[in-house]
């Protein structure tokens, strides 16, 4: 590698020394400041609503839902443990045929189609009355009694029979009344939809007001 002459590098040194010194550089910009500024506090106007508080719904009150004889429709599709049963029922008659067991659930259905309850006002007293209708289409009494109320929630009716049961299945009862440790449950679901509870195969039964 050929060296630089040394007079070219004298010539460079010359040149440089005879130049004006540079300007002198311009100060640093300062660096942006990376401070949070102070939040500013929020005017009324300026502050965010508040959620206003919800109102709580109003406890349903039973009384007031099944009324004086309002009518309640039995529901057998919505009401599971008699749902379950008959199904278990119709299955065993069919064994098998899955037509026949279709057929006996729908036999079923629209024969519970007509059948509901209701209560009523006999003067002063309150009777419970659980009704079908008969092969014409014509209301039958199945049920028929005067009731007791015992102490409930709001959304609760606790009642027991203090008469005699009258109506076409009284007979199948065994008894002029249930006995004085038992009562019976009719709970309000909302406004159009009451559950009595009975004793088992038929469970929690779901009625709709009509």
């Amino acid at each position: 590698m050929r060296s630089i002459p040394l007079f070219v590098i004298a010539s460079l040194l010359i040149l440089a020394a005879c130049r004006e010194p540079p300007p002198p550089s311009p100060a640093p910009e300062a660096p942006p400041t990376t401070e949070t500024p102070p939040p500013v506090a929020l005017t009324p106007t300026d502050a965010p609503p508040t959620a206003s508080p919800t109102t709580a719904a109003a406890p349903l009150q039973i009384q007031a839902i099944i009324g004086d004889g309002a009518k309640f429709q039995f529901a057998f599709k919505e009401s599971a443990d008699v749902l379950n049963f008959q199904t278990a029922r119709c299955a065993a008659e069919a064994k098998g045929d899955a037509a026949k067991q279709a057929a006996c659930l729908d036999a079923v259905a629209r024969e519970s189609a007509g059948e509901g309850i209701r209560f009523e006002k006999t003067g002063d007293k309150l009777e419970w009355v659980s009704y079908g209708l008969d092969k014409d289409g014509k209301e039958e009494i199945y049920l028929r009694a005067a009731i007791a109320l015992l102490d409930a929630p709001a959304d609760e009716l606790h009642f027991r029979p203090v008469g005699p049961l009258t109506g076409k299945q009284a007979a199948e009862i065994g008894s002029d009344k249930l006995a004085a440790d038992k009562f019976l449950i009719v709970k309000a679901r909302d406004a159009k939809t009451i559950v009595m509870q009975a004793p088992l195969p038929k469970g929690a039964l779901v009625y709709h007001r009509q």
